[in-house]
């Protein structure tokens, strides 16, 4: 019986600990941004930062991405609880032996967490970065996305790594 607890060595324990870092990273940096947002710019204010390309602004958000589906926040925590739990299991089950896999599993997770704490204590959450020629989001939607496009690009590259030696031992045989 292969037991993965029983196998636990100092590079997974590095691995774990970019994970653990990457995830409370992404929640504080979203908590504390979005603390500074509620407490400096007004309700629906917005700063200018470069003009007629990116502002900052105070916008409350009970819908999902892009306003989208208002008010249906038990469904959002909901969601964000089954997201959670399921990158936990990813990164137990799944774990590559890579410092970009459990950093992007540990931003898209901090991301997680951060948008489901709003959910679930104030029942909405604060979005204030605000580009002109898109929609504005937060913190968290911010790592959350970046950590799906590593998580991507890992996933892709290790699937031709494997490829690539499967071919490689085919052609021996």
């Amino acid at each position: 019986m292969n037991n993965k607890f029983l196998n636990y060595n100092f590079k997974q324990f590095k691995l774990d600990i970019v994970f653990g870092f990457c995830a409370i990273f992404a929640l504080a940096t979203d908590q504390i941004t979005k603390y500074l947002v509620i407490n400096h710019i007004p309700l629906n204010g917005m700063v200018k930062l470069i003009p007629n390309f990116l502002y900052l602004t105070h916008i409350k958000n009970s819908g999902a991405a892009f306003g989208l589906f208002q008010n249906k926040t038990n469904i959002f925590i909901i969601v964000s609880i089954i997201a959670v739990i399921l990158i936990i299991i990813l990164k137990i089950t799944m774990n590559l032996y890579s410092y970009t896999y459990n950093l992007a599993l540990g931003l898209i997770l901090g991301g997680a967490i951060g948008n489901l704490f709003d959910r679930y204590f104030v029942r909405e959450v604060t979005d204030f970065i605000y580009f002109t020629f898109f929609a504005v989001f937060n913190g968290a939607d911010s790592f959350i996305v970046i950590g799906f496009f590593i998580l991507i690009i890992v996933l892709i590259k290790n699937f031709f790594k494997k490829s690539n030696k499967e071919n490689t031992e085919s052609k021996i045989k």
